[in-house]
């Protein structure tokens, strides 16, 4: 498969996934130099690290460091504060009710991940925006619907395999269970996302948050573009074909309509064949 950039790979999922909030990139930044010297909108006041994933879903650059980052629980899940003995006693998370005992609140809190590295802020901005030339970002994250996040799993699996260990809580979902557990465990998770940001940044009912290590990046968006025939509907294959036209990929991702892997012949054990109506065809 060719290299594509990160800009490159956003725009070829955008023929897969048909959704208006745009892909979002997350680096984290290292140093004052390093933060003072990214092109981005630096907040006049704090706002939370959700709020700065919502604005570039609709197309702005932020940046964001412990002055700016509104958000204490964020502060300390990505990594620019290390978390206090309130925290890794759970007594916070216990005194605020999230949970009914003590004992359930530190098990789930011991549990939770945070960025164990020290950072000095976080670049967000959406994929497309970043350059060919440009240090790429660690973490990408994809708010959408259940149907495409659906069809983004499926094409994690198609070259990964099936993945056991999503890690979901309904708490802290953008900063810990978006960034933070992909970061430090290098796969792929599904956030229901939370009522913190729910609140803030106003998320439909119907989304969700999924969130992708940029180094398994590339092969699960090939894996969606090359499971769009099997799995896409006729009236989705329809949006995809004029997009995949447009980038001129419609000769690499050929769609048939009235075919799906339900119609595949139910006799076939392991032969490599391109899926197609005209499989019997083919074969012959």
């Amino acid at each position: 498969m060719k290299d594509y950039t990160v800009r490159e790979l956003a725009k070829r999922l955008s023929c897969a996934i048909d959704w208006p909030k745009k892909p979002v990139g997350i680096r984290f930044i290292y140093s004052e130099d390093e933060y003072k010297s990214i092109e981005a909108i630096e907040p006049v006041k704090p706002i939370n690290y959700c709020q700065s994933v919502r604005a570039a879903t609709v197309g702005h650059c932020i940046k964001l460091n412990k002055k700016t980052s509104g958000c204490p629980a964020a502060t300390i899940a990505l990594g620019m504060e290390a978390p206090g003995e309130g925290h890794i006693s759970a007594q916070r998370a216990f005194g605020n009710q999230l949970y009914h005992d003590l004992g359930t609140a530190k098990y789930s809190r011991d549990r939770q991940t945070l960025c164990t590295q020290k950072i000095y802020g976080v670049l967000v901005k959406p994929l497309e925006q970043y350059s060919d030339s440009e240090e790429p970002p660690q973490i990408i994250q994809i708010i959408t619907n259940p149907y495409h996040a659906m069809r983004i799993l499926q094409g994690y699996t198609y070259y990964y395999g099936i993945y056991t260990n999503f890690k979901m809580s309904g708490l802290q979902a953008v900063c810990s269970e978006s960034t933070a557990y992909p970061y430090m465990s290098n796969n792929i998770n599904i956030s229901m996302l939370c009522g913190g940001t729910r609140t803030f940044c106003k998320w439909d009912d119907s989304e969700v948050d999924v969130s992708i290590p940029c180094s398994k990046f590339a092969l699960t968006v090939e894996g969606v573009l090359r499971t769009m025939n099997l799995e896409d509907p006729d009236p989705k294959k329809a949006v995809a074909r004029k997009k995949l036209k447009e980038n001129g990929m419609d000769e690499e991702f050929p769609l048939e309509d009235g075919f799906n892997y339900c119609k595949l012949p139910q006799n076939i054990v392991s032969t490599p064949y391109k899926y197609s109506l005209n499989y019997e065809k083919n074969k012959k």
